[in-house]
C-alpha cells in the first residue's frame, strides 16, 4: 500500500472516532438532563395542577349541558380519526 492511502484510512478512521465520541457524547448529556428532570420530580408529561382543574371545570360545564348525545358522537368522531 501507498504512503498517501495509508495516510487517507488513517485520517477517516480518526474522523469517524471523533464523530462517534461527539454522537455518545451528546448522548449522554442528553439522557442524563432528562434522568436528572425525572428523578427531580419534574415531569412534563405528568402536566400540572393547573390543568387537572380546568378539566375538573370543563367536564363539569359538559355535565349540564343539554344536548349530550351531540358533544359525545363528537368525541367519538375526533378519537376515531
Amino acid at each position: 500500500m501507498t504512503p498517501t492511502l495509508l495516510a487517507r484510512r488513517a485520517r477517516v478512521a480518526r474522523i469517524r472516532r471523533t464523530v462517534t465520541a461527539a454522537a455518545v457524547a451528546v448522548f449522554i448529556a442528553l439522557f442524563a438532563t432528562i434522568y436528572v428532570q425525572m428523578a427531580a420530580g419534574k415531569d412534563p408529561a405528568l402536566g400540572t395542577t393547573v390543568t387537572a382543574q380546568v378539566a375538573s371545570t370543563s367536564s363539569s360545564t359538559d355535565d349540564t349541558s343539554s344536548d349530550d348525545s351531540s358533544s359525545s358522537d363528537s368525541v367519538m368522531t375526533t378519537a376515531q380519526s
